[in-house]
C-alpha cells in the first residue's frame, strides 16, 4: 500500500491533528444565520479558519484583508464584517485604525467559542429579525448591510415565462443590423 503523505497508526488511523471548520445544524439553523447574506456567510468561514481553538479574541482581521480573502472589494467585506457584528456572530476586542506609521486590524472576538474564561455567548442565537418579520420575506432581514428596514424596496421582476406564441419567428433588429442570423 503507497502512502500519500498522511501518517497512520497501526489501526490504520490518522496521526495527528488536521484543521477543519465545524459548522453545526444548530447554527445553520438559526434564524441570524438563515439572514445573513452570502458574502457574510463566506466571511464567517473565512473567520472559523482563522480560529485554532485557542486564539479567540486574537484574531486579526481589516476589511482589505477580508476582502482579499473573499475575492471581493474593501467596502464590501466591511459591509459584511459590519453585518456579522450586527446579528451577534462577532464582536471586536481591539478596533482597528490607519493612522500615520502605525496600522492595525480591528481584532475580533467569535462569540460562539469561550474568551477569556467566560463562557461562549453566542449572541446570534438571540438575534430576531426586526419588526416579527421572517428571514426572506420582502423588507425583513434581506435588506442589504448598512440599511434600514424603510428604505429597502421590494424589487418585482418581470415575468420571464416562454410560450410558444409570444417566441418571435425573426431575430430582433439589434441581431439583424450586426449581420448574425
Amino acid at each position: 500500500m503507497v502512502s500519500l503523505g498522511k501518517k497512520v497508526d497501526k489501526t490504520g488511523r490518522s496521526v495527528g491533528k488536521e484543521r477543519y471548520v465545524c459548522l453545526y445544524h444548530w447554527l445553520l439553523n438559526s434564524l441570524a444565520y438563515r439572514s445573513l447574506s452570502l458574502g457574510a456567510r463566506a466571511l464567517l468561514v473565512e473567520l472559523y479558519a482563522l480560529y485554532n481553538g485557542q486564539n479567540n479574541g486574537d484574531l486579526y482581521l481589516s476589511a482589505r484583508e477580508a476582502g482579499k480573502r473573499l475575492g471581493v472589494g474593501k467596502t464590501k467585506a466591511a459591509a459584511c464584517l459590519h453585518e456579522l457584528e450586527a446579528k451577534g456572530f462577532i464582536r471586536p476586542r481591539q478596533r482597528g485604525a490607519f493612522q500615520w506609521k502605525m496600522r492595525h486590524a480591528t481584532c475580533w472576538v467569535l462569540t460562539e467559542f469561550a474568551f477569556a474564561g467566560q463562557i461562549p455567548t453566542k449572541d446570534f442565537m438571540r438575534w430576531q429579525p426586526p419588526d416579527g418579520a421572517k428571514p426572506g420575506s420582502p423588507g425583513g432581514t434581506d435588506c442589504p448591510p448598512g440599511r434600514t428596514e424603510p428604505s429597502c424596496k421590494v424589487v418585482s421582476l418581470p415575468n420571464l415565462s416562454l410560450r410558444a406564441d409570444s417566441i418571435a419567428s425573426e431575430p430582433p433588429e439589434s441581431v439583424r443590423q450586426s449581420g448574425r442570423r
